[in-house]
């Protein structure tokens, strides 16, 4: 089905003739053999699947025998902490490959009214897909139906244009429809394909017996930093610390104590900042990967926290003054 669904001749374009539209596009999504779950009284009187439609509670439900679900009454904002467990207890009653309906509140319009909505808990388009995602769901579309032919004052159901960012965030509901794991290998993957990804960086934080603190210039970021960089795959953060203290100042160092790990929200990451001292004193060290730093230099820790960048001279003084600590950077 096309994700344009034009309105009869004759349309108002008023709600009840956009509900229709939306029954139509999502009658067409789901499957055409077997019994579909609704606890929804909204499915049943816009007539989706009707005639297939069981009106089971939404617990003890018995597995595999369903081959979709409907749940058009903001079921998911209703449940509120517990929705995770309810798209659990639903993805566990659809056969594999079934397929889920679902509307939630959305997240900014839930926060803004007033009662009885207030109560409803709200998701935004990417946190309610990932709440799917955690169940192993693949999420074929989420959407704020209606939105755009109600900015148009058109009498078109587009779930192109009730896509984009701009109107997704901003609707009042969310249309979601998603299809179950086919196996308990697919559900793993998902789940892992699916969950965020942070950046892991690794620095070290290197003084030599007379306290002096081992500085790099960066010749991208044009700064005097520590040495540090990002955590290769299948290495681990204390690792990466010496490996780069000896690419960046050529230094090799024996890492000890994790003194602090700083989270940023962008770039989402995590650094891990960690004590260490040099194997060996080289007075005037030069780096291995000379294309990235243009200098190296030991200096008393007065003087380097006045030429280390601003973000830098607070990871050294905290890792100093409070070390084993997490911070946001």
């Amino acid at each position: 089905m096309s994700a344009t669904v034009r309105m009869a001749d004759g349309d108002s374009g008023h709600d009840g003739d956009m509900d229709t539209a939306i029954a139509a596009f999502v009658t067409d999504r789901l499957p055409a053999h077997g019994p579909i779950l609704t606890p929804s009284p909204a499915a049943r009187a816009l007539g989706i699947a009707r005639t297939r439609m069981r009106a089971d509670a939404l617990t003890d439900l018995p597995a595999a025998a369903y081959a979709g679900a409907v749940l058009i009454d903001d079921e998911l904002s209703r449940a509120g902490e517990h929705a995770e467990g309810l798209i659990d207890e639903v993805g566990t009653a659809l056969e594999p490959g079934g397929i889920l309906v679902a509307t939630a509140r959305n997240r900014i319009h839930a926060e803004a009214v007033r009662r009885p909505l207030q109560d409803l808990r709200g998701f935004s388009a990417a946190e309610v897909e990932a709440l799917l995602n955690h169940r192993g769901f693949v999420v074929d579309v989420v959407c704020a139906p209606g939105a755009a032919a109600r900015l148009r004052g058109e009498q078109m159901l587009d779930i192109d244009a009730d896509r984009q960012p701009g109107l997704i965030d901003a609707a009042p509901s969310l249309l979601l429809i998603a299809r179950a794991p086919r196996s308990a290998d697919e559900r793993g993957r998902v789940f892992h394909d699916t969950r965020p990804r942070k950046i892991a960086a690794a620095a070290t934080l290197c003084r030599d017996p007379a306290g002096r603190l081992l500085v790099v210039h960066d010749t991208f970021k044009r700064a005097w930093t520590i040495p540090g960089g990002v955590v290769d795959a299948d290495e681990d953060p204390a690792a990466a610390a010496r490996r780069e203290s000896w690419e960046e100042a050529g230094v090799k160092v024996d890492t000890g104590r994790l003194l602090g790990v700083f989270a940023s929200r962008w770039p989402d990451r995590l650094v891990f900042v960690f004590a260490a001292t040099p194997a060996q004193i080289i007075e005037h060290p030069e780096p291995v990967h000379a294309h990235e730093i243009s200098a190296v230099a030991w200096l008393p820790l007065d003087e380097a926290l006045t030429r280390l960048a601003p973000t830098v001279a607070f990871k050294v003084r905290t890792c100093l003054n409070t070390p084993g600590l997490t911070w946001v950077q």
